[in-house]
């Protein structure tokens, strides 16, 4: 074109900064495994897991452990240097980054989904996994729960039982995908850290109050490569071209975009605040209207408070996961209702006013998604009327209430049987001296939850009132032979015997558990009654 001449631009062959952090990262997920492989090859005692939602027991319950710690160190750390840790230290953007990755790789670039409601989402989860405890126990428990006493602060460091508070490894491998590829593919890079993460509601105005930010030189030339290589959806190029930063707080210093600069005009330093800056994006970038919106957010909240816990198997933040991609595929299934012209990345679901075959197959998709939500929102309420039908003492009605929610091969709308409501309608069968049937939930309880001496004493307790004497003490004898620290187990076996005037056995069955449990007080007591 005449009069105008073209600006060659360099580019920079190599990404130091971003070849550095993929190294920390890697190092990161290192650390996680040998920690976790230690543990599992030695046993005994190890560190408490060095996980942000550990700081949960602090609020609730006074202890201070590991993660507690560490969370604590990582608010103080990004007041100081900004949002740094997601980018450099996150397990879970270390996945989505690599999913990400594996996506371009395969020919598939995920869009930025844009909206403004679900990004209150992480501060909210916020909220309630850190704060509303202390609100409840100030504001609300002297009028609800009166004799609820403030816990002693403690410290509590090492653990034998590091896997307690995480997911089964049954769900390790569908949260792991639904918090990496889906979320990726839906939401865009680092969509689960945008929507999702409760951690990311605390260091994002965090960041805001931080000195720590990228900075522009006058070698800016606006050519838009660094908002092309920002994987945290930053339009840096506006941003920097305003405010001479980046003042976005999805800001997560990963330096990719100084990678990208071919006129080195980005750097990372000390300037001012981001403090009552706003954020370069316009009107016309989100991708759905405010009233749109609203129905979006209301889709999330159902979906999340659907998902919690469903058959007791689904964390929370694996259910945010699952809102967040559930709610997105409902919302194209919406889309090709509604509209025109519908795309899914680069292939057209709808064009003007035709729905194409691909466009049929993802609404039929977003039809399932939607009666999975509703009939999980059905399985919760159905169990949430039970529970109140047995408040009332109504158990008849509990019964109904229970069995609805329940798996499908026992004529319920459910996928899977719910430990939870196995033990309480095994009780209410027990009441009815129904015992085979209590029996056959708590062994199907038992099935479910693994290993656990709690679920194995019930079962216990069960097969005392309605099973012959050997059948009972095969069943005690097989189970502590494998697991001779079950305290609870050996003090229901020592009380059977007693009871059944078997007083020898019962005498040899206490000195076996004290000797197996030198310091359980309850096995010490029982032996010393005996002895009476």
């Amino acid at each position: 074109m005449s009069g105008t001449s073209d600006i060659s631009l360099a580019v920079i062959p190599k990404r130091k900064r971003g070849r550095l952090r993929w190294t920390v990262l890697i190092l990161v997920q290192v650390l996680i495994l040998l920690h976790v492989g230690l543990w599992l090859v030695f046993g005994g005692e190890t560190i408490t897991p060095i996980e942000p939602s550990e700081g949960m027991e602090f609020v609730k319950n006074g202890v201070i452990n590991a993660g507690t710690i560490f969370f604590a160190l990582a608010l103080i750390s990004t007041w100081i240097f900004g949002r740094w840790f997601c980018g450099w230290g996150c397990h879970v953007v270390f996945l989505q980054d690599w999913c990400y990755a594996l996506l371009r790789k395969s020919g598939i670039r995920p869009k930025p989904f844009r909206v403004r409601l679900l990004g209150w989402v992480p501060l909210c989860l916020g909220l309630y996994m850190f704060v509303w405890p202390l609100f409840y126990r100030i504001a609300l428990a002297p009028w609800l729960q009166p004799e609820l006493q403030w816990p002693t602060i403690t410290t509590d460091l090492t653990t034998s039982n590091y896997w307690e508070s995480f997911v089964t490894p049954l769900m390790a491998v569908p949260f792991l995908f639904i918090c990496g590829f889906a979320t990726v593919y839906v939401l865009g890079a680092k969509g689960f850290c945008t929507y999702g993460c409760p951690y990311g509601g605390f260091f994002s105005p965090l960041d805001r109050v931080s000195s720590m930010r990228v900075r522009v030189n006058e070698n800016c030339q606006q050519c838009g490569k660094c908002t092309a290589a920002c994987t945290s959806n930053v339009r840096v190029h506006e941003e920097v071209h305003i405010h001479s930063m980046v003042v976005d707080s999805g800001c997560m210093k990963t330096m990719d975009c100084i990678d990208a600069c071919p006129n080195n005009a980005l750097s990372v330093g000390f300037v001012s605040s981001a403090t009552g800056k706003k954020i370069a994006r316009k009107t016309q970038n989100y991708d759905v209207t405010l009233a749109g919106e609203i129905g979006i957010a209301a889709t999330f909240v159902i979906g999340w408070f659907s998902f919690r816990g469903l058959y007791a198997s689904v964390p929370m933040l694996m259910a945010v996961g699952m809102s967040l991609v559930s709610t997105w595929i409902i919302w194209k299934g919406v889309q090709l209702i509604k509209e025109q012209n519908v795309s899914l990345h680069r292939h057209q679901l709808k064009f003007h006013g035709v729905i194409k075959p691909l466009g049929k197959l993802v609404g039929v998709f977003s039809f399932l998604i939607l009666l999975f939500v509703i009939q999980s929102a059905a399985v919760l309420l159905l169990g949430v009327a039970g529970n109140a039908s047995v408040k009332n003492g109504d158990l008849q009605r509990a019964l109904s209430y229970y069995k609805l929610s329940g798996p499908m091969i026992d004529g319920g709308i459910g996928f899977a049987s719910n430990p939870n409501i196995d033990l309480a309608m095994s009780k209410i069968y027990e009441t009815k001296g129904e015992l085979q049937e209590s029996e056959r939930l708590l062994r199907r309880l038992n099935n479910f939850v693994g290993e656990d001496q709690r679920a194995m004493m019930l079962l216990g307790q069960n097969l005392q009132l309605h099973r012959d004497p050997q059948f009972v003490q095969r069943f005690y004898l097989d189970t502590l032979k494998s697991n001779e620290h079950w305290t609870l187990v050996w003090e229901d076996y020592v009380a059977w015997l007693r009871r059944a005037g078997r007083h020898e056995e019962a005498i040899d069955a206490s000195f076996a558990a004290n000797t197996f449990n030198p310091r359980a007080p309850r096995l010490q007591l029982q032996w010393e009654l005996l002895q009476k």
